[in-house]
C-alpha cells in the first residue's frame, strides 16, 4: 500500500475511534430502549413468569397506537411543472408514475414503518437509498435485489474455503454446497442481473456522524458519515476479493470489536467441543462518506488496506449523502432528542409498581376463619371440610358462636392509594394519545366526544407526522433524481407502456396519429429539476378517516360536478373559464388539499383537436393557446441545444 494511502487510512481509523467514544453512551441507551420495549428478561427462566416481568407494556402499546396514525400507507407523490411556459405535463406524469412504482418495488412502506418505529424507540431512525447495478461497483446494499450475481459471489467464497487448508474439516460440506449453487445457476432459478432502486434500513447505532455536528438537521452538512456494516467474513472476502484473516471480530450490541472478545468466543466454543466456524464470523466493514473530498472510503477494522479503492458515486442526487434520518423529537442545540421510550419509561414503571402492589395487597385478602383456642381440632377440621349447603355443627361449650369462631379480617384496600389516573394524565400529556386512541376508554364517551378526542390526537401528533412527510419528500426527491440519471427510455417504456396509435379526424380526413405514453428527456438534472416540483400530498400517509371522509365527499361531489360542467360549456363556446377553474381549485383546497383540481377539468386540447365550430367558423384553439404552445416548443429546443453543448 502507498505510504500516503496508509497514512489516510490511519487518519480515518483515529476519527472512527473518536466517534465511537463520543456516541458510546447514546448507543448504550439505544440498546436499553429496545430491551425496554421488548420487555424480555433473557437472564430468567423462559418458562417462568419472570421471563416477561412487565405486567402492562404500555410503551409497546403506545408505539403500536401511534404508528398507524402517522404512517399507515405509502405517500402519494405529485409532480407538477414549475415552469409556466414549457409544456412538460407528460414528463411530469411519467416521472411521477416511475418514482411511485420504483419506491413501491423497493418496499418503501415496510422500510419506512420500521424507521418510524426506530424513531419512537431510539430517538431517530435511518434509511439509505441506493441504486443497484453491480455489486463490485455499488456502495454496500444490505437488501439487494436477488439475482445471479449473489450466487456468483457465494461460489467464489466457497472456492476460497476449499483452497484453505484450515478449513479442511469442512471441505466435504463446502464441496456439496458449491455443487448445489452451480446447479442453481444452471437451472437459472433467478434473474441473471437485476438493477433498480433499493432502500435499506440502517440501525441507529450503526451510523457514526461527525461529532462536530451540534444540531440534528445539520447532519446533511456533516463533514463525514460512516456506516458500520456487520458482515460475515466469508461474504466480505468474496465481495471485496481480500484476505481478512486479521480483521477484528464484531459482536452485535457489544460496542467496539476487539481481539479479546474473539479469543473469548473461540475459547468458549473450544470448551464446548466444537471448532470455530471462521467463515461465519462477523466483522465490521466501515463505509465512510466524506463530503469534504466527495469520496467514499471502504475499510474493515483490523485490516491494513482499503477493501476497495476510494471512489466517487457516479450518479448521486443533489444532496451528497444517501442517508435519510427521521427524528421523533428535536431539541434546540442538541443532536439527540428524547424518544418516546425516554419520555414514558418512568411513568410505565410507576404504573406497573402501583398495579403490582395492589395485587400483592389483594393476595393478603384471602378468606379465612379465626377460632378460639378452646375449640378442639375435630371441630375445626369438620368446619373446614364443610361443603356448600351443608349444616356445620360446632360445639361451643355453651359460649356464643361469634365468640368461638369468626371470619378473619384483612387489611382494608384504599383505592386512592393505588389510583393510576395521575399516571394516565401524565402519559396523555407526554404522548398526545387520549383514551379513545389507545382503545382504553376509562369513562363512557359518546361518539361526538370520541371524535373530539381523535381530532385532539391528530393535532398533537401532527408535528411528528409533518416531519415524516418532509422526510418522505426528501427520499422521493432523491429517488427521482437518481432514476432520472439511471433509467433509459426503454426501461421507462416498461413502466408506462408503448406509444398508442389512434385514429382522428383532421381536415375532414381520417389520420393515424401515434400518441406518446411517456416523455423521458436526456437533459441535465439541474435543468430538469428547475422545471418540475415534487411534493408529497399532505396527509396521505395516515390512516383513512373512514365514514366521515366518505360523507364529506358525498356532500362536495355535486358542487364539483356542477363546476366541471360549467368549465366544459365555456370551453365549447371558446369563452374564458379561468374564474370557474380558480373557484374549483379553491373549493377542493379547502375541502382537502390532497386532491388535485386538474383531475376534474376537461382536456381542452383533446376536445378541440380537429373540431371547427360551424357557427363561428374558427378553430377552438385560441390564439393565446397557440402562442403558449409555440413558446413551449421554443423553450424545449433551447434546452435541448443547451444540453447538447454540455
Amino acid at each position: 500500500m502507498p505510504q500516503n494511502s496508509q497514512a489516510l487510512q490511519q487518519k480515518w481509523t483515529a476519527r472512527i475511534t473518536h466517534a465511537r467514544t463520543h456516541w458510546a453512551t447514546f448507543h448504550k441507551r439505544v440498546r436499553h430502549n429496545r430491551n425496554t420495549v421488548a420487555g424480555f428478561n433473557w437472564n430468567a427462566d423462559p418458562t417462568g413468569k419472570d421471563f416477561y416481568s412487565l405486567r402492562a407494556n404500555l410503551i409497546h402499546g403506545t408505539i403500536s397506537a401511534v404508528l398507524p396514525n402517522v404512517y399507515a400507507r405509502n405517500p402519494e407523490i405529485s409532480i407538477s411543472q414549475a415552469h409556466s411556459v414549457a409544456d412538460i405535463k407528460l414528463f411530469c406524469k411519467t416521472l411521477e408514475k416511475v418514482t411511485n412504482r420504483a419506491l413501491e418495488h423497493a418496499q418503501l412502506k415496510n422500510r419506512a414503518k420500521s424507521t418510524v418505529r426506530a424513531a419512537l424507540t431510539c430517538s431517530f431512525g435511518i434509511l439509505k437509498v441506493m441504486y443497484q447495478r453491480d455489486p463490485s461497483k455499488d456502495s454496500h446494499i444490505q437488501g439487494r435485489i436477488n439475482d445471479a450475481q449473489e450466487n456468483l459471489l457465494a461460489i467464489h467464497d466457497l472456492e476460497n474455503d476449499l483452497n484453505d487448508n484450515n478449513q479442511a474439516h469442512h471441505h466435504d460440506a463446502k464441496r456439496a454446497e458449491l455443487e448445489e449453487l452451480i446447479k442453481s445457476l444452471q437451472e437459472q432459478t433467478e434473474v441473471q442481473s437485476t438493477e433498480g432502486l433499493v432502500i435499506d434500513r440502517v440501525l441507529t447505532e450503526n451510523l457514526l456522524i461527525d461529532p462536530s455536528i451540534c444540531e440534528f438537521w445539520d447532519y446533511t452538512d456533516a463533514d463525514w458519515i460512516c456506516q458500520i456494516i456487520p458482515m460475515k467474513r466469508g461474504q466480505a472476502e468474496a465481495l471485496y476479493k481480500k484476505n481478512l484473516a486479521n480483521a477484528k471480530i464484531y459482536q452485535p450490541g457489544q460496542g467496539e470489536p476487539s481481539h479479546k472478545k474473539a479469543k473469548r468466543l473461540a475459547s468458549m466454543q473450544m470448551n464446548a467441543g466444537s471448532g470455530l466456524v471462521t467463515d461465519d464470523q462477523q466483522i465490521a466493514v466501515l463505509e465512510i462518506w466524506d463530503r469534504a473530498t466527495q469520496r467514499v472510503y471502504t475499510m474493515v477494522e483490523g485490516a491494513t488496506e482499503w477493501l476497495r479503492e476510494p471512489y466517487s458515486p457516479p450518479r448521486a442526487g443533489e444532496r451528497w449523502y444517501p442517508f435519510f434520518l427521521l427524528p421523533y423529537q428535536v431539541v434546540d442545540g442538541q443532536f439527540v432528542g428524547p424518544s418516546l421510550v425516554d419520555l414514558t419509561e418512568r411513568l410505565q414503571d410507576e404504573h406497573n409498581e402501583a398495579r403490582d402492589r395492589f395485587n400483592q395487597h389483594r393476595d393478603l385478602c384471602i378468606p379465612g376463619w379465626v377460632a378460639s383456642a378452646d375449640i378442639n381440632e375435630k371441630t375445626i377440621k369438620k368446619h373446614s371440610d364443610s361443603r356448600f349447603g351443608e349444616i356445620t355443627i360446632v360445639d361451643t361449650e355453651g359460649k356464643p358462636l361469634n365468640q368461638v369462631i369468626i371470619p378473619r379480617g384483612h387489611p382494608k384496600i384504599d383505592p386512592i392509594v393505588y389510583d393510576t389516573s395521575a399516571v394516565r394524565y401524565d402519559w396523555e400529556q407526554v404522548t398526545g394519545l387520549q383514551d379513545a386512541a389507545r382503545s382504553t376508554v376509562v369513562r363512557p364517551k359518546t361518539a361526538t366526544e370520541a371524535n373530539i378526542l381523535q381530532r385532539a390526537l391528530s393535532g398533537r401528533v401532527f408535528e411528528f407526522k409533518d416531519q415524516i412527510e418532509d422526510w418522505l419528500q426528501e427520499i422521493a426527491q432523491y429517488s427521482a433524481q437518481v432514476l432520472l440519471q439511471e433509467l433509459t427510455a426503454e426501461q421507462v417504456e416498461r413502466y408506462m407502456g408503448a406509444p398508442i396509435t389512434r385514429t382522428t379526424m383532421v381536415d375532414g380526413k381520417l389520420t393515424m396519429v401515434k400518441e406518446k405514453t411517456y416523455d423521458w428527456p436526456t437533459l441535465t438534472k439541474d435543468r430538469i429539476f428547475d422545471m418540475v416540483d415534487l411534493r408529497i400530498r399532505a396527509g396521505t400517509t395516515g390512516a383513512p378517516d373512514g365514514i366521515e371522509e366518505k360523507e364529506g365527499w358525498l356532500k362536495v361531489l355535486p358542487m364539483i360536478s356542477n363546476l366541471s360542467t360549467q368549465i366544459q360549456n365555456l370551453q365549447a363556446r371558446g369563452m374564458d373559464y379561468e374564474h370557474i377553474r380558480n373557484l374549483l381549485r379553491e373549493t377542493l383546497l379547502r375541502y382537502d388539499d390532497r386532491i388535485d383540481s386538474n383531475l376534474f377539468i376537461p382536456n381542452v386540447e383533446k376536445q378541440a383537436e380537429g373540431y371547427v365550430d360551424p357557427n363561428l367558423g374558427i378553430n377552438l384553439f385560441s390564439e393565446r393557446r397557440h402562442r403558449q404552445v409555440q413558446e413551449g416548443e421554443l423553450l424545449k429546443e433551447e434546452i435541448g441545444n443547451d444540453a447538447g453543448s454540455r
